[in-house]
Order: structure tokens, then C-alpha cells, then sequence
């Protein structure tokens, strides 16, 4: 598999769950942790998207 494969797919994966997340949330939850938890969860996959996207940048410019 080659790495640029592997990064798309994994970005995909981090869009999943974070949709998944945010449904959960849409759909109500049972009590305050539950939402704290939810939205942190949430926080923590939008960062790791971000991370990887600009790892992927830093990456393109250094072959340049």
C-alpha cells in the first residue's frame, strides 16, 4: 500500500467517526459527562485530522 493511499483512507476513517460522533450527540445523550465526553472525543478527532493534514502539506513542500 502506498503511503499517500494509506493517508486517504485514514483521513476518511477520522471523517467517519467524527460524523458517528456527532450523531450521537444529535440524537441526545443521557447526561452532562456523556456530552462532555462526546464533544471532547469529538475535539480530539478534529485535531488529529488536522495533524494529518498538515503533515501531508509539510510533506508536499519538502518534495518540492
Amino acid at each position: 500500500m502506498r503511503l499517500e493511499n494509506f493517508f486517504t483512507y485514514y483521513k476518511q476513517q477520522l471523517k467517519a467517526r467524527q460524523e458517528q460522533v456527532k450523531q450521537a450527540i444529535l440524537q441526545g445523550v443521557k447526561n452532562w459527562d456523556e456530552y462532555r465526553y462526546l464533544t471532547g472525543k469529538l475535539h480530539a478527532l478534529e485535531q488529529e485530522e488536522q495533524e494529518l493534514t498538515d503533515l501531508l502539506k509539510k510533506t508536499e513542500l519538502e518534495d518540492e
